[in-house]
């Protein structure tokens, strides 16, 4: 069964959709900003609105909203989320309320808001849908495994179609235990950069609705692409760095790959963080798995949307796939790693197939492989 990817939706700090998002992406634009409210790092932020605080849930629907399109019949939809922090935020003025010794109304609604589902459940609510729903947090590859999920729903009959959405808003703890991990970088980040000094967290939301094809075709709708293979694999080689000749992430990508040889993949979207042992773990798998390929990653631009960021990431190949365009890679002037045709301007070419690849905590890799559709 191929599985469609039949409408995307997004919600960045470069825009408030995926067109406008993708489009300022291409052009090098940037939407990491010093932060305006007190957050616990002083480096920047990819923030949406700078000047308030969104909740993951806000953004999950905004970007669902997008890419449901005009799908009428929702009753076997299922809604397949991915966020690491869900609606902490609320939990967090919660809790700053009763430091202030204030008197909570009802402290139980505090708890459940801002567990790591809600988004997925406002979601589901939110467009009616019928079908089975859960959420995956599995750190910063949530968004990217999400999609491996719904493909497996959909393959086995369990959904019509399937709606994956990655979320993830700002939050203090998220800022500050990256800050406490000594990798949040004081300016703004620079993936694959010689002089990178670690990442800038962003806020954001990516959908994708996904369909077998032929029911796709069957109602009309226009495939934007095909997710042609998926894979996750695990190193559990450190609690949080990655294996440093990237043996989980090579593993990975052979077998996202499946039957598609490599030399017909044009673009890499890169997971990118611009901390020094991932970005040069990442280089060596991608050099020897894919080495005709065009690399960019966006977290230079949007900051690293954690659980949200496979998904977002996700959009950004399938539009690139789509449009034949790919963006740079934004934050990096001196580039470190000679292997990587690392894209330093938009560069318009036509390609057949696109992979996107995230990695996480725990030697957590997954990856995405997307190939073009033509009616």
């Amino acid at each position: 069964m191929l599985i469609a990817v039949t409408g995307v939706g997004a919600v960045t700090a470069l825009g408030h959709d995926s067109t406008t998002t993708f489009e300022a992406l291409c052009a090098g634009r940037t939407g990491l900003v010093q932060p305006a409210l007190d957050w616990p790092n002083k480096g920047p932020v990819g923030a949406i609105q700078p000047e308030r605080r969104r909740t993951s849930s806000e953004l999950a629907v905004q970007a669902a909203r997008e890419a449901i399109g005009d799908l009428e019949d929702r009753s076997r939809l299922a809604v397949i989320g991915a966020s690491t922090s869900g609606d902490m935020a609320l939990g967090e003025q919660a809790f700053a309320a009763d430091l202030r010794d204030e008197v909570l109304a009802d402290p139980g609604h505090f708890l459940w808001v801002q567990l790591c589902h809600r988004p997925t459940g406002q979601v589901a609510a939110d467009l009616d849908a019928g079908g089975p729903s859960m959420t995956l947090s599995t750190a910063c590859t949530s968004g990217t495994c999400a999609l491996g999920a719904a493909a497996d729903l959909l393959r086995a009959g369990q959904a019509a179609q399937a709606l994956v959405v990655g979320s993830d808003a700002l939050c203090d703890i998220t800022l500050a235990g990256f800050g406490t991990l000594g990798v949040y970088s004081p300016m703004p980040t620079a993936p694959f950069d010689a002089d990178r000094a670690g990442m800038n967290i962003g806020e954001g939301a990516g959908a994708l609705l996904l369909e077998p094809l032929e029911a796709a075709l069957a109602r009309g709708a226009r495939p934007l692409a095909i997710l042609a293979g998926y894979a996750d694999t695990s190193d559990a080689h450190h609690l949080s760095a990655p294996h440093p000749e990237g043996e989980g992430a090579r593993r990975a990508i052979r077998e996202a790959l499946g039957d598609v040889s490599a030399q017909d993949v044009g673009y890499v979207n890169a997971h990118a963080t611009g901390t020094q042992l991932n970005d040069a773990m990442e280089a060596i798998a991608i050099a020897a798995e894919l080495p005709q390929a065009a690399v960019s990653g966006s977290k230079g631009a949007l900051g690293h949307t954690l659980g949200a960021a496979g998904a977002i990431e996700a959009v950004i190949t399938v539009l690139a796939l789509k449009h034949g365009r790919l963006p740079p890679n934004t934050g990096c002037r001196n580039p470190a790693f000679v292997d990587l045709d690392l894209l330093a301007t938009e560069r318009e070419v036509k390609i057949s197939a696109a992979v996107s690849v995230n990695f996480a905590f725990g030697g957590n890799n997954a990856v995405a492989l997307f190939t073009a559709w033509e009616s």
